[in-house]
């Protein structure tokens, strides 16, 4: 079992906020989507890689949790881990927490595959990635 990963860090800016001063919700899944790209990079998997490798990474299922609003000009940070590595598939946690109250302002619980840029179809996750993934592995729940 591991612990969490740091995997974004950044604050509200005045582009990114509506006129009530709260950060609109497409950014908040913005924010989501930059954690998890840091994260797969923490197992190898970056935007040049997978495709070299003739892959893409699929979202096959994402659920948020809005739990307070960010206002412009606050601080936030986005913690992340792995819940659970299948043999096709990566499910993931990130946690949104305001870095001044350290107040957590949002979840996404998100489940990856790879899949082929040919066919389209999923594939089964590379052996060194899976380990790399059960090694940040935030629980000690075990799936098949």
């Amino acid at each position: 079992m591991s612990s969490w990963t740091e995997t974004f860090r950044g604050a509200v800016l005045a582009s990114e906020y509506d006129p009530e001063s709260s950060m609109n919700s497409r950014l908040y899944i913005e924010r989501f989507d930059q954690a998890t790209w840091f994260l797969l990079h923490g197992i190898g998997v970056s935007p040049r890689s997978i495709k070299k490798a003739g892959r893409r990474i699929a979202v096959v299922r994402q659920n948020f949790q809005y739990i307070r609003e960010l206002r412009g000009g606050e601080l936030v940070r986005v913690e992340s881990g792995f819940i659970a590595v299948g043999r096709k598939h990566l499910r993931l946690l990130h946690r949104m927490f305001d870095v001044e109250s350290g107040a957590l302002i949002a979840t996404s619980d998100v489940t990856a595959v790879q899949a082929s840029l040919e066919t389209g179809t999923t594939v089964t996750l590379p052996e060194d990635q899976a380990k790399s993934a059960e090694a940040l592995t935030i629980t000690d729940a075990k799936i098949d």
